[in-house]
């Protein structure tokens, strides 16, 4: 299948996904390396939320409260989560 056909079909939550993990990993090293703390713990903060609601086995593993629960099933939506990461 090629990027055209894939732009076709408008599937893109494997690439979404990807892109998610690459940003998990990017927000964690770059809150390392940053001076600033401040806005390396918004990055740290992000990563721990984009690492639930993007690797579904966390979910899964980790015990979480329902008001966590259902905070993160807003972001199930896939043009939500795209909205998000734009911002």
């Amino acid at each position: 299948m090629s990027i055209f056909d894939e732009f076709r079909s408008g599937n893109f939550s494997l690439y979404g996904q990807w892109c998610g993990l690459l940003s998990i990993v990017a927000l964690i090293l770059f809150g390392i390396i940053n001076f600033s703390i401040g806005w390396s713990l918004i990055g740290w903060i992000i990563a721990f939320l984009l690492v639930f609601i993007e690797i579904p086995l966390c979910m899964k593993c980790c015990p979480t409260s329902e008001k966590f629960d259902n905070f993160l099933t807003k972001f199930q939506n896939s043009y939500f989560r795209a909205g998000a990461y734009l911002v």
